[in-house]
């Protein structure tokens, strides 16, 4: 086998691995995924990914050494600086601004020791002044220059113990990416017309949500509740086993079920469910163990959160679902307490092949500024809402 300069994305998710190999005009040339049984076992992440690995070389007939690793965590955290230079002689705009990346990488570095930055992003230039959202043209005369930047980390122990997995595979990780963060910016381009847009990737065990103010990211945040809570949730209340509570959940995903308040318990549903566990249960009360942890999810991701108060006299803020754990809102409707009085709520069916182009569209054209590269309608409890799927992919 030969080498070669393919793009390789592998997203290293709980459940599942994803791995796209693309040429050099970004068409695909490979692409596979793995379902992982056993979270946080790193062996089996292993041996995935020597099985995914070998499988692509013998599909392209060239070696695959160098990868983009696509990952999210709950532990994810952000830290928001801003950093000013007062300057009293002509300089060149390119200089001081590579020279505040580097001071304020260093100062992230010194003051979080076991942590580890996967992403700096410059959320606003503030030159003589005047504020910029985008890297704004040369300046004759330059003053002062104020950076804005968010750094998005992980723990170090984390992040160690991927970069092994890989290591022990003779790969090289190029690039660390999370996974939600690469998803919104790709998604985010379906929503010009929108000026609050907040995504919320529900995955294993894990929630993210990502916040985005014209098309610029705001910021994010990540709880350790998931989808496989709800799953507990029916197993407890339900006093099923959890292959059966999550067959059960999955049954939802197409279901077109009205998750609400009111009993209204219908006999086609209720068969459904028969059908499946061969089990007589309550559909009222299954419904209402979904929705209280759903509401919970989307409560908990936003707290701690500065939703300005804008966003809520203006009733425009637009909530887009996506990751598996968001597939139970495909084509079913939920009536939910509405704090935010979100002006539409989406759900987003992505495929495993688009997750692995959004990594490779990211790495391609998303400005990243790391230092070493420098080198719908309201009711009294809540409202109800269809959530449909838009620009789906099957």
């Amino acid at each position: 086998m030969i080498k070669n300069n393919h793009s390789t994305i592998i997203d290293f998710g709980s459940r599942e691995l994803r791995l796209g190999v693309f040429d050099n005009k970004l068409s695909k040339l490979f692409f596979q995924s793995k379902e992982i049984s056993q979270k946080d076992n790193y062996e089996e992440y292993l041996k995935s990914i020597n099985f995914l690995i070998r499988e692509a070389e013998n599909k392209i007939s060239a070696h695959l050494e160098n990868i983009t690793v696509l990952y999210d965590t709950s532990e994810i955290f952000t830290i928001d600086l801003s950093i000013k230079k007062k300057l009293d002689q002509k300089i060149i705009f390119k200089d001081v601004y590579s020279s505040i990346i580097l001071e304020a990488n260093q100062l992230i570095k010194d003051c979080y020791i076991n942590k580890k930055i996967i992403h700096l992003i410059i959320k606003k230039y503030i030159v003589n002044d005047k504020e910029f959202l985008n890297m704004p043209d040369e300046m004759s005369k330059l003053n002062s220059l104020i950076l804005e930047i968010k750094f998005i980390c992980l723990p170090y122990n984390l992040y160690k113990n991927v970069i092994e997995t890989f290591k022990k595979n003779n790969l090289k990780i190029l690039n660390f990416f999370s996974s939600s963060l690469v998803k919104s910016f790709k998604y985010i381009d379906f929503f010009k017309e929108n000026k609050f847009v907040a995504f919320l990737d529900i995955g294993l065990v894990r929630t993210t949500i990502i916040f985005f103010i014209n098309q610029k990211l705001e910021c994010l945040n990540s709880i350790p509740i998931g989808g496989n809570h709800i799953t507990k949730d029916i197993s407890q209340i339900m006093k099923l086993s959890l292959d059966e509570s999550e067959k059960l959940k999955k049954t939802f995903n197409r279901s077109e079920i009205d998750f609400s308040y009111s009993e209204t318990d219908s006999n086609d549903n209720t068969d459904i469910i028969k059908k499946i566990i061969g089990k007589n249960i309550s559909i009222d009360l299954l419904k209402k163990v979904v929705l209280t942890r759903v509401e919970e999810i989307i409560e908990l991701s936003f707290k701690g959160m500065s939703i300005s108060n804008n966003i809520e006299k203006q009733h425009n803020l637009n909530l887009v679902l996506i990751g598996n754990g968001a597939k139970i809102f495909n084509k079913n409707s939920f009536q939910i307490e509405d704090k935010y009085n979100f002006k539409e709520i989406n759900y987003y069916e992505e495929n495993d092949l688009e997750i692995c182009t959004a990594g490779l569209m990211f790495e391609k054209n998303f400005i990243d500024e790391d230092p070493q590269k420098l080198k719908k309608k309201q009711k009294k409890l809540g409202f109800f809402h269809r959530f449909f799927n838009i620009f789906g992919n099957g």
